[in-house]
């Protein structure tokens, strides 16, 4: 792909998308990637899980909103909201 630089000129550039660049982190042999690849193993792993057992998620989703400060109470609602909007999602014609 070509970019074009502030000179006007246009250089030729290696480019990827996430997936091509998770996959060159994934394949560098080096100590100094490895807390990278261990990153993305454990991010990965977390991704099946909630696939499995989206109940993980929303546990995971209400331990960040505490940390980031957010009220008891209006994370309690906010995930009750959210689990009542996948709900309604996943089973349009049930009545809520």
């Amino acid at each position: 792909m070509y970019h074009k630089a502030d000179n006007s000129e246009n250089y030729l550039t290696d480019t990827a998308n996430t997936e091509g660049v998770f996959r060159i982190m994934m394949s560098v042999p080096s100590p100094k990637a490895e807390p990278f690849k261990l990153w993305l193993a454990q991010v990965g792993k977390q991704h099946i899980d909630e696939i499995q057992d989206p109940e993980l998620g929303f546990d995971r989703l209400k331990d960040l909103y505490i940390a980031k400060g957010y009220p008891k109470e209006w994370v309690d609602t906010r995930l009750k909201i959210m689990k009542k909007q996948r709900a309604k999602r996943l089973f349009p014609k049930l009545i809520f």
